[in-house]
């Protein structure tokens, strides 16, 4: 388990790099075993045909970031990330129509997306970047590959592959993200870099939790000068959600949230420390729990639902003052709710609650999961009875069907009827109250 500082550290403003070398540095290739690395990405045959546009068009084009850093990981590769010197776009139309697929997105920052048959790939023109003020969106415009590696995030990031052009099948790594791979360290590229990009902090949180590295000297160093300047409360509510979401993306996303504490990330938020039960009601939620719920819930788990607090990590103002007023109910319904001795009982008290606010009352009530772990099974439980049996047996659409229905669900939820024929005796006892 990587090593974190305190929450209440003292920035360390030092860097052995040299910013100024870093900019000026110049490219080496490195040999590089090519071909088992095009095979183990599992997109040979798209990557070979990547390279022979590439050379038709005689353009310089390479697969960078994630997919070079996890096949020395020897982790899958899940992105196919492509970084063209030169004009993207008609490549991007070339290989799309190789690909028999198309381009499904073009963003201010010269990127394109494109879907083909098996998949997708994102393709960038390189660039370089400058950023007018902290945490602000970058201005870009083309560059050489060694701009293009300066401005990404970590050196562990910033290798390239050469699928054509001068560095053809070779590895470029100007910034040694090689040996920080094998020492197991998250290093920045500059100590600006948090104060450019706030939303690195995040990153750097999930990739210490995925590949248990430790932060690198630097790294603490530009989280200190981003401390300074206030970096994290410059971003959107927007971005600070899409980083949660990606955070909810990871195998272990509590080990996440523990770490960007650590870093002193929801103390620069205002939020108060992670709630105590967190993992546990993360993982109550099955597969048929939404990303977007689940977001919700751990935002509300985070902010304990005041409504300033889940609007600055994304929420709207309507639903944040809505899941607030859930989340006052269901505090002062939980003793009635942790007392109930009967199933229906306790699915009665709790249906009104939507999942988000079930999903954060588990994060800090110790004996809630179990509750909120059976709510979710017997909301699975449904009466063989249906309406339009009902109808057959002559009760018409109305209250009274309704009512019959809600009783045969509470027998079912308290095992007093568990076959068609129990219920429909149960019909015929309600019928004759009536």
């Amino acid at each position: 388990m990587p090593v974190f500082p305190p929450r209440r550290f003292t920035p360390i403003l030092i860097s052995k790099i040299s910013e100024k070398y870093m900019k000026n540095i110049t490219l080496e290739a490195k040999t590089f075993p090519f071909k088992r690395f095009i095979v183990f990405t599992g997109w040979a045959e798209t990557l070979s045909r990547a390279a022979e546009i590439a050379e038709e068009l005689k353009l310089a084009v390479y697969v960078v970031g994630g997919p070079v850093r996890d096949f020395f990981l020897e982790k899958p590769v899940k992105d196919l990330d492509l970084v063209v010197e030169g004009e993207a776009e008609e490549y991007a139309r070339a290989l799309s129509r190789a690909l028999s697929g198309e381009i499904k997105a073009r963003s201010p920052f010269l990127t394109y997306k494109i879907v083909f048959p098996g998949g997708e790939l994102d393709l960038v023109t390189a660039r370089k970047e400058v950023y007018p003020r902290p945490a602000a969106l970058p201005k870009v415009s083309p560059g050489s590959i060694s701009e293009d590696l300066y401005r990404r995030d970590f050196t562990i990031n910033a290798m390239a592959v050469g699928l054509s052009g001068p560095f053809k099948e070779k590895l470029l790594d100007p910034f040694g993200g090689l040996f920080d791979l094998e020492s197991g360290l998250i290093r920045v590229l500059h100590m600006n870099s948090f104060v450019d990009d706030p939303t690195r902090i995040f990153r750097a949180a999930r990739y210490a939790v995925r590949f248990e590295f430790d932060l690198a000297k630097e790294t603490i160093g530009a989280l200190g000068r981003a401390w300074t300047q206030d970096a994290l409360n410059l971003l959107t509510s927007a971005r600070i959600r899409g980083e949660l979401l990606r955070v909810l993306s990871e195998r272990a996303p509590e080990r996440v949230i523990l770490c960007l504490e650590s870093l002193g990330v929801l103390q620069a938020l205002g939020l108060p420390e992670p709630p105590a039960f967190l993992e546990k009601s993360l993982k109550i939620m099955n597969e048929k729990t939404s990303a977007k719920v689940l977001l919700k819930g751990l935002i509300l788990s985070l902010t304990r639902a005041e409504a300033a607090l889940s609007q600055k990590l994304g929420l709207s103002e309507k639903e944040a003052l809505e899941f607030q007023g859930e989340w006052l109910k269901l505090q002062e319904l939980l003793p009635n709710i942790l007392a109930a001795t009967k199933p229906s009982q306790r699915f009665r008290l709790l249906s009104g609650f939507s999942l988000p606010v079930l999903i954060a009352t588990a994060s800090v009530e110790k004996d809630f999961g179990e509750r909120l772990k059976e709510f979710l099974a017997l909301k699975e439980v449904k009466p063989h009875l249906t309406g339009e049996d009902l109808k057959v047996l002559g009760i018409p659409p109305g209250p009274q069907m309704r009512k019959i229905l809600q009783n045969l669900l509470y027998a079912r939820l308290d095992g007093k009827v568990s076959s068609r024929e129990e219920e429909l005796a149960l019909v015929g006892r309600l019928l004759k109250k009536c």
